[in-house]
């Protein structure tokens, strides 16, 4: 590849610093790619939040088909947001995206802390579902898709911070 662009074989690694860093940008470029799609994807769903966050749900779940690479890159444990600012910034505007959509599914009341838990329980639940579909571990007995499947997730949390209120701390409401 560096001979087709003109370069020597080193300098990625003279301009990166590292293996892990010049990997770390690459994961931050397609992270910040599949962000901007996201984005524009939230936005073309107006203003309804449910359908807000099944916008980006549907975004995510396209990106991990598309580019399951670059998302394993970018989520995985060969380099560290912190490797690269590029994948620092797409990593913090995917994730501020995300609780921004949940935020919006919040019923009155609901405060940021529990907002962000909430967030980051969407965010495992459609990022396991999508990933369990990718490797094709969905039972075939399962009579839904990845894509059904984590839309579905999503309406069962949505139903449930409607009908809770916030946990104060994390502690479950439930006796």
């Amino acid at each position: 590849m560096a001979q087709r662009l003109g370069v020597s074989h080193q300098a990625p690694y003279v301009h990166f610093g590292s293996r892990r860093r010049f990997l770390a940008a690459v994961a931050g470029t397609g992270l910040q790619e599949a962000a901007d799609e996201a984005a524009a994807m939230v936005d073309a769903a107006g203003d309804d939040p449910v359908a807000r966050l099944t916008a980006l749900a549907r975004a995510y779940l396209s990106f991990i088909r598309a580019r399951p690479h670059v998302h394993d890159l970018a989520y995985g444990p060969s380099v560290a947001q912190s490797d690269h600012p590029v994948l620092q910034q797409a990593a913090i505007r995917y994730w501020s995206l995300l609780q921004e959509c949940v935020g919006g599914c919040q019923p009155p009341g609901v405060d940021e802390a529990e907002v962000l838990r909430r967030a980051a329980a969407a965010w495992g639940a459609v990022y396991g579902i999508a990933r369990l579909g990718t490797f094709q571990q969905i039972p075939d007995s399962v009579p839904a898709d990845a894509d059904a499947l984590v839309i579905a997730t999503l309406d069962v949390l949505i139903a449930g911070w409607r009908t809770q209120r916030s946990t104060g701390g994390g502690t479950s409401t439930r006796r």
